[in-house]
């Protein structure tokens, strides 16, 4: 057997690395859009930021260098005039088949445009259901935003009927997308979501202002799972009664029997013993525009972020379980689609 000298070796493994280099170019070298003029389809990139803080998005305070990320449009069948459109916000696991198979077929059978985002792919991440400090919660709204700008430019898509749901982390989203303050983070003219849709998001801090605070006029629907012990629906309970008071527009639904991650499209049932959950923590309001930070339900005001944030280490546990309800999930589609014939005017499916 003929043996490769020291550089022979070195050669071979530089045209090994070479092709490699040439096989994963095109996944890098994606080109970036700020308009979609060219009325593409499938998998797009563009540019978003990665905010440290919620307060670094609402008071423009994030690094300005451009954060690329991608999604996924699609349209509905026989299109036909300019078509109302969702965005779509993930949670903690990253983006699911269920968001296509049961979300993006609702939609598109509508007739309305969706818009998978993917905020953890691009950065790196696979998932931040044990460490949720990966990525601040903040890039996810940033994302939604910049999805949103990029939507309003479609001439296939009704830039005043562009709507958002998210689930658990990305139900986070909606809620906060509910706030002009958020929307004014990326948003320069009076681009906005027209309805927002939050599946199981985690209420136990809420982001809110005193006095009560501009809203963005977009109605909010909460669908909640009675039993689920990751993102517990009494927090969103008090949380609507706080946004209704100050004016929001809130329709609630709590699925009886149902857990975390309730509307996945695979029956199954798992516990989690390593995700993290803030279930037995005192309920908090968080002030966005003031820096101020409030233990609800009696409005006692913490001294600062970071013993809030003591407060929350102390609490803070494991041990979640998630699960699919059939049944719930096909009561909870009627219910998103029954909101959306009203909140964007359109046929009942």
């Amino acid at each position: 057997m003929r043996r490769l000298s020291t550089v022979g070796l070195l050669r071979r493994l530089f045209r090994v690395v070479s092709v490699m280099a040439l096989i994963s170019a095109p996944a890098s070298a994606q080109q970036i859009v700020s308009d979609l003029s060219a009325q593409p389809t499938g998998r797009i990139h563009f540019n978003s930021v990665t905010p440290k803080s919620k307060w670094e998005l609402v008071h423009r305070k994030f690094a300005k260098t451009p954060t690329p990320v991608w999604g996924t449009l699609y349209l509905p069948e026989n299109l036909q005039g300019p078509v109302p459109a969702m965005v779509i916000s993930h949670g903690s696991a990253g983006p699911q088949q269920k968001d296509v198979d049961r979300w993006v077929r609702l939609f598109n059978q509508m007739g309305m445009a969706a818009f998978v985002v993917d905020s953890f792919g691009p950065r790196g991440i696979a998932n931040t259901m044990d460490n949720q400090s990966q990525l601040n919660p903040a890039a996810n709204d940033a994302d939604a935003l910049f999805a949103l700008k990029l939507l309003s430019t479609d001439p296939r898509i009704d830039p005043k009927r562009i709507g958002q749901i998210g689930f658990s982390r990305g139900g986070g989203v909606s809620l906060d997308m509910t706030l002009d303050a958020f929307r004014k983070g990326v948003i320069d003219d009076d681009t906005r979501f027209a309805a927002l849709i939050g599946f199981y998001p985690g209420c136990s801090a809420l982001w809110w202002e005193i006095p009560p605070p501009p809203l963005t006029g977009a109605p909010l629907m909460l669908a909640l799972g009675e039993k689920d012990d990751y993102t517990p629906a009494q927090f969103c309970r008090n949380a609507a009664e706080i946004m209704q008071r100050d004016g929001q527009t809130v329709e609630m639904h709590v699925y009886p029997g149902a857990y975390h991650d309730f509307d996945n499209t695979r029956a199954y049932f798992k516990y989690f013993p390593g995700a993290t959950t803030a279930r037995d923590c005192p309920q908090t309001l968080i002030d966005v525009q003031h820096d101020a930070y409030y233990r609800l339900p009696g409005g006692e005001k913490y001294a600062n972020l970071q013993a809030m944030q003591a407060d929350y280490t102390r609490c803070t546990t494991r041990g979640v379980s998630t699960g699919a309800n059939l049944e719930q999930a096909k009561r909870a589609e009627a219910d998103v689609n029954a909101f959306l014939v009203k909140a964007m005017g359109l046929s009942p499916r």
